[in-house]
């Protein structure tokens, strides 16, 4: 079973291309964290973009997805400094928050499947969910880019709907794609079929 955990943050301001260094201070603070094949980072959210920063506030947010099994030991972050290439965020309390049915849609910012081209993309995510036994209706959004220690990593947002409550648990649990470590591939319930660019 897999749950996210949730850390308020407080910091003043981060790179517009801040998931790199999100990852790599997460999995230093947390060493079994690289390890874990299940464990995704969400990208962090309640950050206020400005000429070229993403402001931290009151309402900015660490998720971390993993199975329930590791939420104790999730904790050891809290009261941390997490160095994001010079930028610091503090690791507030933590609080397991369980992932919910949602109504038939699901939507991810970034899936990656290493291809630019849209047409192949979307093949590619068919094929992997028909190997789940799994045909919602794809919906790919912008087209995204970001820094990892490997190179650029270049993908689309994702929304899936015409999904069974149980399915949409079921994309929270797996996610689709790589690169969960950068925020990619992790889905969360979203209300409605609506524009998937932010």
């Amino acid at each position: 079973m897999m749950v996210d955990v949730v850390f308020p943050l407080a910091g003043e301001t981060l790179g517009e291309d801040h998931a790199c260094a999100l990852s790599r201070a997460v999995r230093r603070a947390l060493p079994w964290f690289d390890e874990d094949p299940e464990s995704g980072i969400l990208p962090l959210w309640g950050l206020a973009s400005g000429d070229g920063v993403r402001f931290v506030g009151r309402r900015s947010r660490l998720a971390l997805r993993m199975a329930i099994r590791r939420s104790a030991s999730a904790d050891s972050l809290t009261g941390v400094r997490l160095d994001l290439d010079g930028n610091m965020l503090e690791v507030g309390a933590s609080r397991v928050r369980p992932l919910l049915p949602a109504r038939g849609v699901v939507y991810s910012h970034f899936v990656t499947m290493d291809t630019d081209d849209e047409i192949e993309f979307l093949a590619r995510c068919k094929t992997l969910l028909e190997g789940r036994g799994l045909r919602p209706q794809l919906i790919a959004g912008k087209a995204r880019e970001l820094r990892s220690a490997e190179g650029s990593v270049r993908g689309f947002s994702l929304m899936l709907h015409g999904l069974e409550p149980a399915e949409t648990v079921a994309m929270q649990e797996t996610g689709l794609g790589g690169h969960h470590l950068l925020g990619c591939g992790i889905f969360i319930p979203h209300k409605s079929v609506a524009a998937v660019g932010d």
